[in-house]
Formats: C-alpha cells, structure tokens, sequence
C-alpha cells in the first residue's frame, strides 16, 4: 500500500478509537470499516487488517452483538502477517463469543489458548462466567 492509503487507514482508526472511546462504538464500526475497504485484497497479508479487525470485532462484542463480533475476530485469526494465533485478546474474545453463540467446544479451545498465555489475569476485567465455563471445562491447575 502507498503511503497516503496508510496515512488515511491511520487517520480513520484514531477517529475510530475517539468514538470507542466515547462507546459510540456504531460510529466506530463505521469508520473502521471505512479503513478496512481501504485495504486491497487479500486482507489478510496486511498487518492493518488485524488490528481494524479486532477493534470492529471489540466493537460488535462491546454491544453484546456476539454474532457480528465473531467472523471480524475470525477474520483477524486468519491474518498471515501477524500470528494472531499468539493474541491472548483475539483468542480471548473469540472464545467468548464462541461461548455467548452456543458453541461451547471451541469457546472451551479458544479461552484455554487465552488462559494459557495470560493466566487467570486476562479473565479480570472479563465476566466471571468466562472464566467459570473454562474452570468448569478444563483441569486448570
């Protein structure tokens, strides 16, 4: 990508995040998608569509819209630039929303990888029921 495409991808994410910021998270998914189409095909070989990911995904799962939170954190899973597979966030919140959307064997998958990179600590600001479905699920200790 040319640098005015990524000047304007930086400048519409800090727009994104002072809507975040504020929780008109709507706004915020706007703009970011506005970032992401932003991003030339395919996606997923540039290290920005990470990050836009997660934050509409956070975004969708900010308004416990679980069911358009999970295919963006899908989609940042898939991301070959980075190894999203080493985001204690991105596996935190797909198992939550694998959890919140029925599909408990992979929130079982998903919150160990989280826990098992984090520990205990990534649960804090979480739910408890997060991580009471993984202790409940899991031989933790």
């Amino acid at each position: 990508m040319d640098d005015q495409i990524l000047d304007k991808i930086d400048q519409l994410s800090e727009e994104g995040n002072a809507y975040c910021d504020d929780e008109n998270f709507r706004e915020a998914i706007r703009v970011w998608t506005e970032a992401l189409n932003l991003i030339p095909s395919p996606q997923n070989v540039h290290a920005e569509s990470l990050w836009l990911e997660a934050s509409i995904g956070d975004a969708y799962f900010l308004e416990d819209d679980f069911e358009n939170a999970l295919p963006h954190f899908e989609n940042a899973k898939g991301n070959i630039i980075e190894n999203a597979y080493e985001n204690p966030f991105i596996m935190l919140r797909l198992g939550q929303c694998y959890l919140e959307t029925a599909n408990t064997e992979s929130a079982q998958e998903y919150l160990l990888r989280a826990y098992m990179m984090e520990g205990k600590e990534i649960f804090e600001e979480e739910s408890p029921k997060y991580f009471n479905f993984l202790a409940d699920n899991v031989e933790l200790d």
